[in-house]
């Protein structure tokens, strides 16, 4: 069991496989990778990163996993 599952060991399994999710996204959003992707596409000329660009965080982190 990982340790954000182990912390939340009273409730469902549902709520500790979120828990581990959440403890997951904050770790990677607190790397800084997302800003500094975010940052190069300023002015972006090319459609898909124009898509891109307006995604959340969540699934940025979704899509780069």
């Amino acid at each position: 069991m990982c340790a954000a599952a182990a912390c939340y060991f009273r409730h469902a399994r549902r709520a500790m496989f979120r828990a581990a999710i959440r403890n997951d996204v904050c770790a990677n959003l607190d790397s800084g990778a997302l800003a500094l992707i975010r940052c190069r596409w300023v002015r972006p000329e090319v459609e898909l990163v124009r898509r891109l660009a307006t995604l959340t965080e969540v699934r940025l982190l979704d899509l780069s996993t």
